[in-house]
């Protein structure tokens, strides 16, 4: 039993080492495979890192052809623009390079010229400018050679005199506004002469007599014109055509040099509805409600300009004739000395506007149906809203109904005898950055427009018509321009402190 038993240990024992190399070798085995796998996952991703990155490159690529090629189009298709440009705005280095990049961005044609023009206009400012005091050094030599001669044969003996200075005063005597005027035109190669000066009560109108055949040096006149009047540039020198071969300047007048008037003694007549403005050139100037071409006003002005002032008056004046006046927005207090003389007049703050505005829409529904001789019968009514920004409700469904119904009061309330007054501080255009500004419906229903100073030419542009850059040109406390229809008047406004007993 003994060999038995050992040679059984000794088969177990060969077959426990077979089976261990066995074990061994499938270990091996596997292990290499598991190395085969890892290298053949670290291939692939490297693979697929490369064949990423060259598909990146080609793209790549084949946007930087498609760009080039676009580039080579928009070259193709904004050539006749840019010598349309040129064409239009001269041969300026810099101007042109400025042109042809906005036109590769993408402007449009107008913004472009717009741009364009102003830089000319700018470059031809600077021109002027040294043109301006050259011409004055030489004038100065001139006029001292003269008198050294003068005195000089007078006396026998040379005196020496004192060139005079440069500087322009801000306000100067009409002859020498007439020569600075005069100056100009002579630098820009234009004969003229003054032919006759009107004096209104805040500027000055002077009429030139103006021949020639190149009106393009009209804007360097006018370009000019301001320089030696030492008039910025963020002002207006009003230009405008007077007569055949005539313009005319207005040139503002100091405040001390104004004529101010108060707003007179007037027997009114109930029923009427007119407003009145001031003085003008032309005498006085009134604003009939009641006239198809001044049913609704639109009314814009800084601090300080007369706004209020004129919204004090014009509700006296339409008191006084038996409308029902309403006032929101604005300062209640501006109408505190109303409230003794006039029980009827309503003044309130800018939330009740919303309230109001639809009152007076439900108004125009109910006259809308009656004949003439019932509308004849009725009392009208005038709804003024100063600050129109503060009375727009911010809420989108409250916004577009205010919108809808008093859009909607100035369109039909002409015939209804219902009226609307609108004050601005400027004008501004509804829009996303500005929901509360005044929306194009709006203003399209407000055809009688009164603006008084304004900060800058956009607001002008908006409101007035006609002449929008004019409104830089205004002096403030009453200083304005009305205009609707025919209707285009520069008038002083009545001052209205108290109410006339």
């Amino acid at each position: 039993m003994i060999p038995a038993n050992i040679a059984a240990i000794a088969l177990a024992s060969c077959a426990g080492l077979e089976l261990r190399q066995l074990q061994k070798h499938y270990e091996d085995f596997e292990r290499e495979e598991d190395m085969l796998a890892a290298m053949k996952d670290t291939q692939a991703t490297e693979q697929l890192q490369y064949l990423s990155s060259a598909a990146e490159r080609k793209r790549l690529y084949e946007e930087s052809d498609k760009e080039t090629e676009r580039q080579l189009k928009l070259l193709q298709q904004t050539a006749p623009l840019f010598n349309e440009v040129l064409a239009v705005t001269g041969q300026s280095g810099a101007v042109n390079r400025m042109a042809l990049g906005m036109i590769q961005n993408g402007e449009g044609l107008g913004n472009v010229l717009l741009a364009t023009s102003e830089a000319e206009m700018q470059l031809e400012q600077a021109k002027l400018q040294a043109q301006i005091y050259q011409r004055q050094l030489e004038l100065q030599t001139q006029q001292t050679q003269q008198r050294e001669q003068a005195l000089k044969s007078a006396n026998g003996e040379v005196v020496t005199v004192a060139t005079p200075s440069t500087a322009v005063s801000t306000e100067l005597p009409s002859s020498s506004k007439i020569e600075g005027l005069k100056k100009a035109a002579t630098v820009v190669g234009l004969q003229t002469e003054c032919l006759r000066v009107d004096k209104a009560p805040s500027y000055q109108r002077l009429i030139f007599s103006v021949r020639t055949e190149d009106f393009n040096t009209l804007p360097k006149f006018k370009a000019a014109s301001k320089l030696a009047l030492g008039i910025s540039e963020k002002e207006d020198l009003p230009f405008y055509i007077y007569a055949p071969e005539q313009i005319a300047v207005e040139i503002p007048l100091k405040p001390q040099d104004r004529t101010y008037y108060d707003l007179p003694v007037r027997h009114w007549k109930g029923g009427d509805r007119l407003i009145i403005l001031g003085q003008s050139l032309d005498g006085e100037v009134v604003i009939n409600l009641a006239s198809e071409d001044t049913p609704q006003l639109l009314v814009v002005g800084t601090t300080g300009s007369g706004k209020s002032n004129f919204f004090r008056a014009a509700a006296y004046c339409l008191l006084m004739q038996g409308a029902r006046v309403d006032v929101c927005g604005g300062k209640v207090s501006d109408y505190e000395d109303f409230a003794d003389r006039f029980p009827t007049i309503t003044m309130n703050d800018m939330g009740k506007t919303f309230e109001f505005v639809g009152e007076y829409y439900l108004e125009c529904d109910r006259r809308n149906s009656m004949t003439k001789a019932e509308l004849e019968q009725q009392q009208a009514w005038i709804l003024f809203i100063d600050e129109y920004k503060g009375t727009v409700p911010l809420e989108d469904a409250l916004r577009k109904a205010y919108d809808q119904q008093l859009c909607e009061v100035g369109r039909r309330g002409r015939g209804l005898k219902i009226h609307v007054v609108i004050g601005l501080q400027r004008g501004a255009k509804r829009g996303k950055e500005d929901p509360q500004g005044l929306p194009p419906d709006l203003r399209d229903n407000l055809p009688c427009r009164i603006a008084f100073r304004c900060v800058d030419g956009t607001s002008g542009r908006m409101i007035l018509m006609r002449r929008g850059e004019a409104v830089t040109s205004l002096q403030g406390r009453g200083d304005g321009i009305v205009q609707s229809g025919l209707l285009d008047q520069r008038f002083q406004a009545y001052r209205f402190e108290e109410i006339p007993n």
